[in-house]
């Protein structure tokens, strides 16, 4: 596979950013001064019953083996270890996020699109949901979870965008789903904190495991404070609540419909057709409208 995402992040809609809301980098600049350590698995269990505030996420509940995630990143690291060595063919929808296309060049000797070809048994399946081209299901999920199960074809979910949506309904019970990650890179301004969580259907004991499952892990603190406190402050739907009327009215404004993720916007005229991702639309990203990524005086 030669085929790369364009790197639209100087573009003004270009991109995925959190919106660096100027009331919660100030919190995090007060709570980042001093801040005391906390129980990483108290941190990580009250990080999986917040995400599913306001979400309707069925057998959500059979992910019990948490571990603590530098982003969403690591825990895909781990999935691709494990898989890539076993000479698979990855497989991906069209605009799935630019990291998973760089594994696909880099680490698998076979690669398809999920609409281009059949699942078939020697397939691993990474897909983000909601889609990080649209905010929403990807097109034809179930089918292809089905597919997977029968195949016995394993499969990782990228949920970064699902505390960005509203009333978000998933079916999660497909035996063939082994990872779920997500992280709060998306929903608030602290990307380089690295805060995320991996939750595995199965009882696993990968280098992940081996150095987070034991009685100090060894993750990075400061996030495991700075995340908890966090959820504790921001209910799962603050974003979404904040910014959804300023979503409608740019969409609006550029002619595009709201996505079901707020800091979308979606091109379905390829009106601009420079921010095309691979998909059948164009995905518009807002965060920057709303808050300064580069203003550094609240971090």
């Amino acid at each position: 596979m030669n085929q790369t995402l364009p790197n639209l992040k100087d573009k003004p809609y270009g991109g995925a950013w959190s919106i660096h809301d100027s009331e919660i980098k100030s919190f995090i600049k007060d709570k980042s001064a001093l801040y005391p350590q906390i129980n990483v698995a108290e941190f990580l269990n009250n990080y999986k019953s917040w995400l599913t505030i306001s979400q309707n996420l069925y057998g959500f509940n059979s992910y019990n083996y948490l571990t603590y995630s530098n982003g969403t990143t690591e825990a895909f690291d781990k999935f691709y270890q494990k898989y890539s060595r076993e000479d698979r063919r990855l497989r991906l929808w069209k605009g799935e996020y630019f990291y998973h296309q760089i594994q696909a060049r880099e680490n698998f000797t076979q690669f398809a699109w999920i609409n281009e070809d059949s699942i078939v048994p020697n397939d691993v399946v990474v897909v983000s949901a909601p889609f990080s081209d649209t905010g929403s299901l990807p097109q034809d999920f179930d089918s292809v979870m089905q597919q997977c199960c029968d195949l016995k074809v394993p499969v990782l979910l990228d949920m970064a965008y699902l505390s960005l949506t509203k009333d978000f309904y998933i079916n999660l019970d497909y035996p063939c789903i082994e990872t779920i990650t997500t992280s709060l890179s998306k929903v608030f301004p602290v990307e380089h904190m690295r805060i995320g969580i991996r939750l595995n259907r199965h009882k696993t004991d990968d280098t992940l495991d081996a150095y987070c499952n034991q009685a100090t892990p060894y993750v990075n603190t400061i996030g495991v404070y700075i995340g908890n406190e966090l959820i504790e402050k921001f209910p799962q739907q603050y974003v979404n609540n904040k910014w959804e009327s300023a979503q409608l009215d740019v969409c609006k404004q550029l002619d595009v419909e709201p996505s079901n993720c707020v800091i979308f916007g979606i091109d379905t005229k390829n009106l601009y057709k420079e921010y095309n991702r691979g998909g059948n639309t164009n995905r518009l990203c807002f965060s920057n409208l709303w808050g300064n990524r580069n203003d550094t005086s609240h971090t």
